[in-house]
């Protein structure tokens, strides 16, 4: 039965409480409050939690102390901590690292991030739980396993002994047989005690079973002497022997005339009568041949504990049989288990031997960087990942209670694929505490990178946005005043005055002033889109006309790649139109003179912000240009207000751009490589969408 996770909290900012409260309840977890460091670590100990929660701020105890003495605990080292902090991202990340926590999120802290650490640390909770589980029950199972070989050498040591004999029927028969002719008599039987009755076990071959059977009620009493008074007997004449008046009468009729018999012991035990009768010769037993007899009936007893120690073994060595196929059964299902945990965890895994050769990749590992299995197979690991990533990944980092600590590095796909991968190294083992090699658990931090950046520039946008419509508003009205004193200075002045001119250079420069503001305001307050159904085609057509001339004179061909099924896009024309022409307009600046512009729209399915997990029909557009490029280090701040490369610029284009993309519910991204140009990529859902996180809107 699933049962829900249980995480332990502890936070001073009641809002900040109330908002983890609200965010883990509503995903059914399991949330308890504590109120200090001391409750969290009384709680911890006492209690099973999968997840501890805690702020850098408490009072008493911090929560890098907390965090620090959970993992100095044996009883609360396999809980994951989490800590958040409103320090300093770099110097908070660093102490919560040196602190021992599993995870650090600053705040204020973004749901989705915090959400998405939480299942990781518990996802790796639980498997570590259950894997545990696993190997104490099959150490069990191989202890007592160990038991049953031990055994096993002991009995296999006894049927060496033994190894000649095959049936005990046979072998009981041949030395009756044996025993017979030495004694020369007629025959010779063993008499086994069962039940309180004597039944007939074996006899020598001349005669046939049913005449010793005759024999054995008449000489129950005899028996019966030998079996209470544990010693041998011999009757000479059963005519004239008056210790068994009554058997010996009934024997003499049948034709047994003498006879000698004599207990069989195994182990201080009686278990039957060893008997011989007459002598062929006709003669009469004597003493020595009773003691001979005696001596057989050690043998007899030898062969008979002998056999049934075989029989024992081999019922032993079958059902050990058994066992060793079910246990082996055991762990091969256990093995397949184990390998379809890792093949079917989210996080990649592998494992390599101690030159950096990988011996082992999980089918997330393969998904992450875009090889097949034989792909990484016997490959090093700067083949896949390169020389200083490798160099990183072989290198495993431990916090003072020997647990690895998580890092992050920057790789290339099989595909060419720029991510970003967040990775732990623990070193491999043998049983003789010998180093094998590494295990790397590794994962695709590159959407959670985007996320926190998206959120980030959002913050930065709406920002800068109030900012600018405060200015604007503040400079527009004076503005208007200086312009209507203008304009009657105009009308009064004759029109030969040489002042006149500078009026009209006064009412020109604050009609520039005017545009400025116009577009400060557009990009403070982003008119709502108006959306309908329209032909992106017809849109781009429209804006090639406007720069028909321009491209002509700098010779700039413009190549056109539609989707031959590329349908209707529901969107507000006007603010799209004013997007492609921003964009265009900057990659003809880009190019100079010469160069060729690629517009290209294609149907596909992507992820759209704030759910990027959830794909949706979007319509793609490129717009390439072969020009100089965008330095890696400024693509970052490309959509910031007010940033700009172009000396007239006032760095407010790209910056309407994204807020108009993002009105739309969809993402704007760039890539560039200097010196062989820029490709913007935007990213419009085909369909209605929810509408978007408003810009600079995060959860606290």
């Amino acid at each position: 039965m699933n049962t829900r996770s249980k995480i332990l909290i502890c936070d001073p900012s009641p809002k900040s409480e109330m908002m983890l409260l609200t965010i883990l309840e509503s995903n059914d977890y399991e949330v308890e409050k504590a109120m200090d460091g001391h409750e969290v670590l009384d709680k911890a100990k006492s209690l099973n939690y999968d997840l501890v929660l805690v702020a850098s701020d408490m009072s008493g105890i911090d929560g890098f102390q907390v965090c620090r003495l959970l993992k100095e605990s044996e009883r609360t080292r396999h809980i994951p901590a989490m800590l958040l902090s409103e320090l300093p991202d770099q110097a908070a990340r660093t102490n919560a690292i040196e602190a021992g926590a599993d995870e650090y999120i600053p705040k204020p802290f973004n749901r989705v991030e915090l959400l998405t650490r939480v299942v990781t640390l518990l996802r790796i909770k639980h498997l570590h739980d259950r894997l545990e589980r696993l190997i104490e029950e099959k150490e069990a199972e191989k202890k007592k396993l160990a038991e049953k070989n031990n055994e096993l050498k002991i009995l296999s040591e006894i049927a060496r002994i033994v190894i000649s004999i095959k049936d005990q029927r046979k072998v009981l028969t041949e030395i009756l047989n044996n025993i017979r002719d030495a004694f020369k008599v007629y025959g010779c039987c063993l008499v086994i005690h069962k039940d309180g009755d004597w039944i007939l076990d074996t006899c020598s071959s001349n005669m046939a079973q049913e005449e010793f059977v005759q024999t054995i009620l008449p000489a129950r009493p005899i028996y019966d002497f030998v079996s209470h008074s544990e010693k041998s007997i011999i009757i000479n004449s059963t005519k004239e022997d008056d210790r068994f008046p009554d058997a010996c009468s009934v024997l003499n009729q049948m034709n047994v005339f003498t006879m000698l018999c004599s207990p069989v012991f195994i182990r201080g035990r009686l278990i039957g009568v060893l008997q011989v009768y007459n002598k062929a010769d006709k003669s009469e037993f004597t003493s020595n041949d009773l003691a001979v007899l005696m001596t057989l009936c050690g043998q007899v007893a030898l062969a008979i504990e002998n056999l049934q120690l075989f029989n024992k073994l081999s019922d032993f060595n079958k059902n050990l049989q058994e066992q060793i196929a079910a246990a082996t059964h055991a762990l091969v299902d256990l093995k397949n288990f184990n390998e379809s945990i890792l093949q079917n965890i989210s996080s990649g895994l592998i494992t390599t031997d101690i030159s950096g050769k990988i011996l082992f990749a999980n089918h997330a590992c393969t998904t992450i960087l875009e090889y097949s299995e034989s792909d990484l197979l016997d490959r090093h690991m700067n083949n896949i990942f390169g020389h200083e990533a490798a160099a990183a990944m072989m290198k495993p980092v431990l916090d003072q209670d020997n647990m690895p600590v998580s890092a992050e590095s920057r790789v290339l796909t099989k595909n060419k694929r720029d991510i970003y991968l967040g990775f732990t190294t623990t070193v491999r083992y043998d049983a003789d505490h010998r180093m094998l090699g590494y295990i790397v658990s590794l994962r695709d931090i590159t959407q959670i990178r985007e996320m926190r950046q998206t959120i980030m520039r959002m913050d930065r946008l709406a920002s800068s946005g109030v900012l600018t419509s405060a200015i604007a508003h503040e400079i527009r009205n004076p503005l208007a005043g200086i312009k209507t004193m203008a304009q009657a200075l105009e009308k009064e002045m004759k029109a030969d005055d040489h002042r006149m001119e500078y009026v009209q250079r006064i009412i020109k420069q604050i009609n520039r002033l005017n545009e400025l503001l116009k577009a400060f305001f557009t990009y403070a307050r982003p008119v709502r889109p108006e959306k309908k159904q329209c032909d992106f085609r017809l849109i781009v057509k429209e804006i090639k006309e406007l720069i028909k001339s321009r491209c002509e004179t700098d010779k700039i061909s413009i190549v056109e790649l539609y989707d031959p099924f590329l349908p209707n896009v529901f969107i507000d024309e006007n603010q799209i139109q004013q997007v492609m022409i921003n964009l265009m307009v900057n990659a003809l600046d880009a190019m100079g003179k010469g160069g060729k512009l690629t517009i290209e729209a294609l149907l596909t399915r992507r992820s759209l912000p704030p759910k990027f997990h959830d794909e949706r029909d979007v319509i793609e557009i490129r717009v390439s240009d072969t020009g100089k490029g965008v330095p890696r280090e400024q693509l970052k701040s490309i959509f910031d207000a007010f940033y700009t490369t172009k000396p007239n610029g006032i760095g407010l284009g790209l910056s309407i751009v994204y807020r108009i993309v993002e009105e739309h519910g969809g993402e704007i991204l760039v890539d560039s490589v200097e010196k062989k140009g820029t490709t913007f990529t935007v990213l419009l859902p085909l369909h209605e969408t929810v509408e978007s996180i408003p810009a600079g809107e995060s959860v606290m």
